[in-house]
């Protein structure tokens, strides 16, 4: 193959336009991951953890809800199995505790949004950089 030819080709890989695009991809996959940091500190009470399906501020609410106890019939005490009945009763009924049941929700729903988009950054990255890896093959093949 003639140098020429062998130019034209180099010059239509491009590969300066790609680069920048992997630039432009590492910024935004750190900006997506910057806000989700931000994101979790701001609603770390909202966020469950370990096995739990409750947030901390929920666990909080159902913790001041026990210690209260609902209201005895008849001067009997509770049993554990009645109190377990009226605390999850307290989940719709009490409006504190649904209020925090459904931002904790939505805060997840965010969250997972928040990931999805981590995940489209990091693919579009990737691709990116295999597309910079076949270029420097075809630049290595041709410089041969």
């Amino acid at each position: 193959m003639e140098i020429d030819n062998k130019l034209k080709i180099l010059k239509s890989l491009d590969t300066k336009s790609l680069i920048a695009r992997i630039q432009h991809y590492e910024d935004d996959l750190e900006h997506v991951l910057r806000e989700q940091a931000s994101f979790k500190d701001i609603n770390r009470e909202y966020l469950t953890s370990g096995m739990s399906t409750d947030c901390q501020e929920v666990k909080r609410i159902l913790a001041e809800l026990a210690t209260q106890g609902p209201p005895a019939e008849s001067g009997k005490k509770l049993t554990a199995a009645e109190r377990d009945v009226w605390l999850q009763k307290q989940r719709t009924e009490n409006d504190e505790l649904a209020a925090s049941i459904n931002r904790q929700k939505s805060i997840a729903f965010l969250l997972e949004n928040n990931e999805i988009s981590i995940e489209m950054v990091r693919r579009r990255l990737e691709g990116a950089r295999a597309l910079l890896a076949l270029r420097t093959g075809q630049i290595n093949f041709l410089a041969s």
